[in-house]
């Protein structure tokens, strides 16, 4: 869905006449939108330079694409680089239910909450894979 501009941010929601709030849930700085919340967002960038070391050296920031294409041009062995590629799904999936408990239901987490729930997560799937 966000590789083809199918997450319901406030643009996309916008060019549907449905009006909601437009600054991002996460920085309140600037408006939301598929590109911002991934990687733009202050919030969300620091989140993915914790889950993804190489990051930390760059001097502009990636879009989603340039990242996973970063995580085959990294030179991983195969399970690293699918481990890598879990995370980065599972970081789509993990902040966007964030933004939506941010909106929706009153609930905010912290960066370290949202990063404890990804590694959570991929630990359970990756220690499904071993078996």
């Amino acid at each position: 869905m966000m590789f083809h501009g199918g997450l319901k941010t406030a643009d996309m929601l916008a060019l549907r006449g449905i009006m909601v709030p437009r600054l991002c849930p996460f920085c309140h700085a600037d408006l939301e939108s598929n590109t911002h919340l991934y990687f733009e967002c202050i919030y969300t960038f620091d989140i993915a330079k914790r889950l993804f070391p190489w990051m930390n050296n760059l001097f502009m920031r990636p879009n989603f694409y340039q990242v996973f294409d970063s995580i085959f041009e990294q030179g991983f062995d195969i399970k690293t680089r699918n481990n890598y590629l879990l995370i980065a799904s599972a970081m789509i999936y993990y902040v966007w239910r964030a933004r939506n408990d941010r909106r929706f239901g009153n609930t905010i987490d912290s960066k370290a909450t949202i990063i404890a729930k990804i590694k959570k997560a991929v630990l359970i799937k990756a220690l499904r894979w071993k078996k």
